[in-house]
């Protein structure tokens, strides 16, 4: 969901990982009020590691592409 919203919706990273984040509170929150479901703290960390891998590994990505692009401008 994390890529869909920063690739296909063209949303900034930043603004994208708090999205999704509190998405997965927002999720949790009415899984608890849900008689037939149970929130767990667990499922929201594993959501924010999710989030967290995607945001590090794109922002790896961004700032290999900008020193390669930096060098081929020298």
């Amino acid at each position: 969901m994390t890529w869909v919203l920063h690739s296909i919706l063209k949303l900034p990273l930043f603004n994208t990982i708090l999205t999704v984040a509190f998405y997965g509170v927002l999720t949790e929150l009415g899984q608890y009020y849900l008689g037939f479901r149970s929130a767990q703290v667990s499922d929201f960390i594993s959501d924010l590691i999710g989030i967290a891998l995607f945001g590090i590994i794109r922002w790896s990505i961004l700032m290999y592409r900008n020193r390669s692009s930096n060098k081929a401008v020298k």
